[in-house]
């Protein structure tokens, strides 16, 4: 029964690295709690780097010690919509996460209907790390 348990955990970890990536935004931004007196509405913010792991319906990202948890599935795009094809849509509360699966791109947002100043956008790319 042990090395059935212990098959079984090595197998799913081995799955799981086949699908982990390490990730650099390109550029980010967040909104400004109030319109500058100059008009801008945007600054840029530091860009994150991280990791991802993930499977077909969760994601954790891992950043600075600290691991967020999402829950994922595939875009489907509707019948007249041109849109991503092999790419999935991560989301924990007001976080968002999608990844091409192809080209290892992907666009992280956090939207907040509560502050304006919580709401940002970054864009990025990604290494396969498990290959």
């Amino acid at each position: 029964m042990g090395i059935a348990l212990a098959l079984l955990s090595s197998t799913h970890a081995h799955a799981q690295l086949k699908n982990a990536l390490l990730c650099s935004e390109d550029i980010a931004i967040k909104l400004k709690e109030h319109t500058a007196a100059d008009g801008s509405l945007v600054n840029a913010i530091a860009e994150r780097r991280f990791s991802l792991v993930w499977n077909d319906d969760y994601l954790n990202l891992i950043s600075a010690g600290k691991t967020e948890f999402y829950e994922c599935q595939k875009i489907k795009p509707r019948l007249n919509e041109n849109g991503p094809k092999n790419s999935i849509k991560c989301q924990n509360g007001i976080y968002f996460i999608t990844i091409d699966l192809s080209k290892f791109n992907f666009a992280r947002a956090t939207l907040d209907p509560q502050t304006r100043a919580n709401v940002e956008i970054a864009y990025g790319g990604c290494k396969s790390i498990g290959n």
